[in-house]
């Protein structure tokens, strides 16, 4: 579904990612690990077109998406649930879900499944964003990219900053997403959730992938681990 080929991707002159290569099969679970600065939110900026890489290739669906705008990526398929959840806060929960609601004929994603499978945002449907708990506005945010019936879900570090009873909740979540079938590239801090839910792990350094395997083969490498996760 997603093949990344060898991208290469700067902050005006810093030399950010250095040749990344990745794959995401269709409905497959992809955890993408690393240090803080290792490069992984790059390397979904450059996906979803934020920071276009300057050479390499990005193809989605055997469409070639590197330099496509932001929109255009989304359209394709695409969904981001952004570090920092960057909610609405002025807008109440339904006004957030509803901005990227596309239509389904039935199908797929709408308020009431997203509703039902998180039933607190449906209690708390008409507070807010700057009302919500932290662990809401996450909640808010994967409904947010739900609602526009993704086929390949980015998702940018959705545990950061919360409580483990909210971790847990979203681990739960994604793993209901993935017996849905859900595409999903994520990154993630949270080594424990991530091996629980992931089909494949990359593990990055300083903008290069330095590790491809099963969530198995990495922990049976604990040199890995050590060197390059800080475990």
């Amino acid at each position: 579904m997603l093949q990344v080929n060898g991208i290469h991707t700067y902050y005006g002159d810093s030399y950010i990612l250095q040749g990344v290569t990745l794959r995401v099969n269709a409905g497959e679970v992809v955890c993408l690990l690393g240090r803080n600065g290792a490069g992984k939110t790059t390397t979904l900026r450059s996906i979803i077109g934020f920071t276009p890489p300057r050479t390499g290739t990005i193809f989605f669906n055997a469409r070639d998406i590197t330099h496509l705008p932001s929109d255009r990526i989304a359209r394709a398929g695409i969904g981001l649930v952004p570090q920092g959840r960057r909610i609405f806060p002025d807008l109440t929960v339904r006004e957030n879900l509803m901005l990227a609601a596309r239509r389904t004929n039935g199908k797929g994603w709408d308020l009431s499944a997203v509703y039902q499978q998180m039933p607190r945002l449906s209690e708390r449907e008409k507070h807010r964003g700057d009302e919500l708990s932290g662990g809401e506005q996450q909640m808010v945010a994967i409904g947010r990219a739900l609602m526009s019936n993704p086929e390949l879900l980015l998702m940018d570090e959705p545990t950061e900053g919360l409580a483990p009873l909210i971790v847990h909740e979203i681990a739960r979540l994604l793993l209901e997403l993935k017996a849905k079938k859900q595409s999903i590239l994520l990154v993630e801090q949270n080594l424990t959730m991530a091996l629980r839910v992931a089909d494949r792990v990359y593990v990055m350094n300083k903008g290069r992938i330095v590790f491809e395997g099963t969530p198995n083969s990495l922990r049976d490498n604990p040199e890995v681990e050590k060197q390059y996760l800080g475990i």
